[in-house]
Formats: C-alpha cells, structure tokens, sequence
C-alpha cells in the first residue's frame, strides 16, 4: 500500500506552499480577519489563475479535471498558512454543483465559478439542524408562477456578504426528520427578502446568519432534482468534512514545526528546552497525532474519491483529527509559555482556527454517534 504522494500532487502541494508563503503572509492574514469582508479580490484572481478554483472541475468545464485528493492536499497548504477566505466555501459549492446539476446548469455555472467571477456559498445549517438535512424547517413554497418562495433561518454560512449566489437547502415537501422533500436552491445573495447578519466566530473568519423572508426562487434554480435532495446534500457534506480535516492537518502540522524550532532556540538552565526529555516526549506526541490525523482523513478521501461507501471513515476521520489537533495545539501552548497565547505570535492563528473546525460540520459527539450507528452499536 503506497501512501506516497503522486508526482502531479507533490507539484500542487509545492506550488501552493510557495505561493502562499509569498502572496499570504501572516501581515496579510490579520489584514483579512481585522477586515470587514476577509476577501482580497487581488488574491482570488490569482488563485483563479493558477488554476485552485476549478481543481476539480473536469476540463470540458475549463477546469484542471483534478479530484478530491488533490483538493485535499490543496487545503493541507491553507490549514497550513492559517489562510482566512471564501476558498472553502467555494470548493465545497463547486463539488454540489458537479454532483447536482445537469449538463446545461454546469455549463453556465462551472467556468465562471474556475474564472472566479462567480462565488458560491452553501446555505445548510439551521438552529436545530447541523449535519442532518432531513430536520431542515426553511420552507420552500411552490407560488403558481413558477416560482417558489423560500422562508427560512440559516446558520453559519461562510463569507454570504460576499458571495454572488447561495446554494440553499430548503424544504419542499414532508415535514422535518423526513429525508424526502428536501431539495437545493440556487439563490441570489442579494435577492430581495434576504437579510444577512454577521456572528462573531473565535476564527475570526466571516460567518453569517441568513435570514430568508419569501425570498422568490425559479424552478428552474432548483439543483437536482425536486424533493430528492437528501442524498445530494449528505454526500456533498461527507466530501466537506474530510476536506476540512486535510486544512486542520496543515495547520497542527505548522504548530509542530514551529513548536519544535522554537524549542531548539528557547535556552532555560543553560541548555535548548527541546534537549530535556519532557518536551522531547511532548514534540513525539504531537508528531504521533499529526500523523494519525493525516492518514485517517486521506483515508476517508480516497474511499470518497472510489466512490466507496465512507460514513464511518469520514467519521473517524473528523474524530481523531479533531482530538489530535486539539491536543497539538494545547501542546504548542504550553510548550512555548507565555509567548504561546500572545497575539503578536503567530501560533494564535492556528489553535483559533483548529477550535473552530473541530466544531464545525459535526460536533465530536455528532460523529461518535454516526460512528456507533455505523458500528451498529
């Protein structure tokens, strides 16, 4: 079994290693989070041109024709430079798109999204349902015009006050816990009815909640097919997940190494702090999680990417990365003292953000359960 990168992934993982060690540095990054919108167009078209933004988008879509791996190891690279933007949001919508669309929607929407001139943003998340879309309540409601109109309170949509469109997940039919009936919408973000107010995240990236108050939508807006979206969603949110768990790799694998050169460097006894044995142990651990954590998710990638079933992978993925990277970063802390939790040290950057993803797309205890109910428990 060959865990080696490919020759075309290591090319990626170089390149995006050196453009944002360049175009990304942490000036720029707390630039974007102490910024109202978190976006530099500038940057986007760059990432647009070297091709990011249509890594996965097959060719005859002006796309690289590329898969979720190497989606995967892109984001290992921004998890790594702590990287705050709508690239997430618009690489997850993209995967919806490709999965949900027929040809001639594709064809109007893929290669403005690959040129960056279109920003997507997916809309699923409610008070009272996270990663399960069979309890959404947002009503889409069929009007005799061909339109629907769609009322509903979403939660936790990344970088709304900048997206052009919001891929909605509504209900059309049935009643919350029912998986069929639910389909996906794509909606103007600025349509009329649409209110979208900012939550303060401990990531300092741009969260919103999304009101929608008879917001009128085309049928022909509709992505899918009609109250058979379900399995679309719940697909789109598995590939989500795992590809989250590749950026929180990155960024515990940036704490390692720069707890370990800073344990080289900080002298306590007349001696490198990194020569006891104590922290020697503590830098192993951290290393051991990095590892489990990277091997788990692009274990739940690659089945993704065969097309195999990977609820339990997907789960043990999100699992243990969330742990580990937990545990790397309350070592980074206490390994570098007071200077650890000092804002104009660059560690902040990652623990924040590893917090924030441990929580975000399923919750530990969400994906113990899904684990035990794979597990038949």
């Amino acid at each position: 079994m060959d865990f080696e990168l490919n020759e075309e992934q290591k090319m990626i993982r170089s390149s995006a290693r050196d453009f944002l060690k360049t175009e990304c540095p942490k000036l720029v990054v707390r630039e974007l989070e102490e910024s109202e919108s978190g976006h530099s167009p500038e940057l986007w078209k760059k990432m647009a041109e070297l091709g990011w933004l249509g890594l996965s988008v097959p060719e005859e879509y002006e796309g690289a024709g590329l898969g979720l791996l190497e989606l995967a190891v892109l984001f290992e690279e921004f998890g790594r430079a702590a990287m705050p933007g709508p690239m997430f949001a618009s690489a997850i919508s993209t995967l919806a798109i490709l999965e949900g669309c027929p040809q001639e929607q594709k064809r109007n929407l893929l290669p403005e999204m690959v040129s960056g001139k279109l920003i997507l943003t997916l809309a699923v998340e409610e008070p009272g349902a996270i990663c399960d879309p069979e309890y959404i309540t947002a009503k889409a409601v069929k009007q005799d015009d061909g339109y629907n109109s769609i009322t509903g309170t979403k939660m936790f949509v990344p970088y709304a006050h900048i997206a052009h469109q919001l891929l909605v997940v509504a209900r059309t039919e049935g009643e919350p816990g029912d998986k069929n009936g639910i389909t996906l919408f794509l909606v103007g973000a600025q349509a009329q009815g649409i209110n979208s107010i900012p939550i303060k995240t401990i990531a300092a990236d741009k969260q919103f909640q999304v009101d929608l108050n008879n917001v009128l939508v085309s049928t022909e807006n509709i992505v899918g097919k009609l109250n058979d979206g379900y399995a679309l969603i719940k697909s789109v949110l598995q590939k989500a997940t795992a590809i989250q768990c590749a950026e929180m790799v990155g960024g515990a694998h940036q704490e390692l190494k720069m707890t370990a050169e800073y344990t080289k460097e900080r002298v306590q006894f007349d001696r490198p702090v990194g020569t006891f044995q104590a922290v020697q142990h503590r830098l192993a651990d951290m290393y051991i999680d990095v590892q489990a954590a990277r091997w788990t998710t692009y274990q739940a990638i690659w089945r993704l990417s065969e097309g195999l079933p990977s609820t339990k992978e997907v789960a043990l993925a999100k699992l243990i990365t969330g742990k580990a990277c937990q545990r790397v970063a309350f070592s980074a802390q206490q390994l570098h003292g007071g200077i650890g939790v000092d804002l104009d040290y660059d560690l902040h950057f990652y623990y924040r953000r590893e917090k924030a993803l441990e929580l975000s797309l399923g919750t530990p205890a969400y994906h113990l359960e899904s684990l035990a109910d794979e597990l038949k428990l």
